[in-house]
């Protein structure tokens, strides 16, 4: 039989739990989105400046 306070633990810990993996599953649709925004010339330009300075001596 478990106490209230071990209860209290439980449902604490059930709750992180799901927070926890309602933010990985967050962070993993940001990655694939971001990944397939870069695909995009126009995104890419706008976010990265890499791409204006390839093949560009310094």
């Amino acid at each position: 039989m478990l106490h209230k306070s071990q209860k209290d633990y439980l449902a604490l810990a059930d709750n992180v739990t799901k927070a926890l993996k309602i933010i990985v599953i967050a962070l993993l649709v940001a990655i694939a989105v971001s990944q397939v925004a870069l695909q995009i010339p126009q995104v890419r330009m706008w976010v990265t400046g890499v791409d204006r300075l390839e093949g560009t001596p310094f």
